[in-house]
């Protein structure tokens, strides 16, 4: 796994904290954290990180407290897949490592995905499919992925490219929109749970590729 600062970390913070509800508030998330990493349950997930919204006063600075939901989330995306994708030799799963998206004209550029499947070439992945983890997607969010997509699939046009998000803030129309240009869109909340169609559509690409 790539992400130097993790989930666990952010939970360590709070639990070494000299301030007592931060304490409290680790030590919580602690438990709340070993559940679902042991369970992989979307339920779980999800009441750890409305746990770290409703206390987002206590955990305090804005980046500290954004990073620490996004990284929990890519970590259960990338943990699902870990348990429920079955692999064949080279491919491996990858947690925020930077995947070849260009090389030519004596030249090559990488690029960081929150989680991808591929090989391992050298320090680089060379992926076959890439996922763009948000907990809130909104238009800026969602272009920013779109963007890096189109510029993958120049070197690889039949890489499978996928946004994954737990709650929507954009306008509908403009999802609809993406699915031209993102092979997947799921949606991961206990409303509209599409954990399963995910990992099943995975397994699909995967299965041809």
């Amino acid at each position: 796994m790539a992400r130097k600062k993790k989930a666990i970390d952010y939970i360590n913070e709070l639990c070494a904290s000299k301030n007592e509800k931060r304490r409290t508030l680790g030590e919580t998330l602690k438990a709340l954290y070993e559940r679902w990493t042991e369970t992989l349950a979307l339920e779980d997930f999800l009441k750890f990180n409305e746990t770290i919204m409703a206390n987002k006063a206590e955990i305090g600075v804005a980046q500290f407290f954004g990073k620490f939901r996004a990284y929990a989330f890519e970590e259960y995306v990338y943990r699902l897949l870990k348990a429920k994708i079955r692999l064949e030799k080279p491919l491996e799963v990858f947690w925020a490592e930077k995947c070849l998206i260009w090389h030519g004209e004596g030249m090559e550029y990488a690029m960081e995905f929150d989680v991808s499947i591929g090989t391992r070439k050298g320090k680089l992945v060379d992926p076959v499919v890439v996922l763009d983890a948000k907990v809130e997607l909104d238009s800026s969010r969602l272009k920013t992925a779109l963007a890096s997509f189109a510029m993958l699939k120049l070197l690889k046009p039949k890489a499978k490219c996928t946004v994954i998000y737990v709650r929507r803030e954009l306008d509908y129309n403009l999802l609809k929109v993406a699915r031209k240009w993102a092979d997947g869109v799921f949606q991961f909340n206990l409303q509209n749970n599409e954990t399963g169609l995910f990992l099943d559509s995975v397994a699909k690409w995967l299965s041809v590729c």
